[in-house]
């Protein structure tokens, strides 16, 4: 920082670091800011850098708050396991600048948080929960672009909390994995009181809208067949999801629960 002199005439202003609460998306924190203070009237000024590395401070406090990966931790653990930025990206299914808004401190939602979590920390297992598949946000938008195409109608709009999608996609992985031994997207599902339900869909909702399906891996000719079987199968959304309610492998998982892929076998109305 370049020396600065005080606005009221007092001279040169000392560099000093100082606690300060700041209030920040309705959260308290403490950060040790970086600024020039006046030794005669107290008054402190900041620069252009000190204040970029402000928002870095606040931002990995917040993300520490609400235990979630600080931008640094992101950096050394991706680098601790030979990951690119762009190679992070590809696993999480999201595009490269947004690992590096994260690694520069922009605050990751908490759905992506778990990802993060899940790539950094452990091995990315593939399991009977993401059907043998690493979970894609951008590849849930294609599918589901894919559905609109087939069903000639829209099914990300606005507000909507994907009572009806979440069935269409539901059925597109455990069909896939029957069919293929994988699923389309990696998601996990939920045996909910609605029906089988995408895991944690709250969070994923505006993450799924906002990504960039372009990015996702190009679906297969075969799963373009499956999709359109079972668009052609239940061409209207109380169809598909009078359907999964008489799933038994949907009344047999208790409410809350995740639906392992293995049970793919057991669907009867597909």
């Amino acid at each position: 920082m370049k020396t600065k002199a005080c606005p009221m005439g007092h001279g040169p202003m000392e560099l000093k670091t100082i606690k300060k609460k700041i209030e920040f998306r309705d959260v308290e924190l403490n950060v040790d800011v970086t600024t020039h203070v006046c030794p005669t009237c107290g008054m402190t000024a900041s620069d252009i850098d000190s204040t970029a590395k402000l928002q870095r401070q606040i931002a990995d406090a917040y993300r520490k708050k609400k235990n979630l990966i600080t931008g640094d931790e992101i950096r050394i653990l991706r680098e601790s396991r030979g990951l690119s930025q762009e190679k992070l990206a590809e696993l999480l299914g999201v595009g490269i600048a947004s690992i590096k808004r994260w690694e520069l401190g922009n605050i990751q939602s908490e759905s992506m948080d778990k990802l993060l979590r899940t790539c950094l920390k452990c091995d990315c297992p593939t399991d009977l929960h993401t059907g043998n598949r690493r979970f894609s946000i951008s590849r849930i938008k294609l599918v589901a672009r894919c559905f609109e195409k087939k069903l000639n109608k829209r099914l990300l709009v606005k507000g909507d909390k994907f009572l009806f999608l979440a069935k269409y996609l539901w059925y597109a992985d455990m069909v896939a994995f029957r069919k293929l031994n994988t699923s389309m997207t990696g998601a996990t599902y939920a045996a909910l009181p609605y029906g089988p339900q995408l895991n944690n869909y709250r969070d994923l909702i505006d993450e799924i809208k906002n990504s960039d399906e372009s990015t996702a891996e190009v679906l297969s000719s075969e799963e373009i067949k499956i999709i359109k079987k079972i668009a052609d199968k239940f061409p209207y959304e109380q169809m598909v999801y009078d359907a999964a309610h008489r799933e038994l492998v949907w009344k047999k998982t208790p409410t809350g629960a995740m639906i392992p892929y293995s049970l793919s076998s057991q669907l009867t109305e597909m």
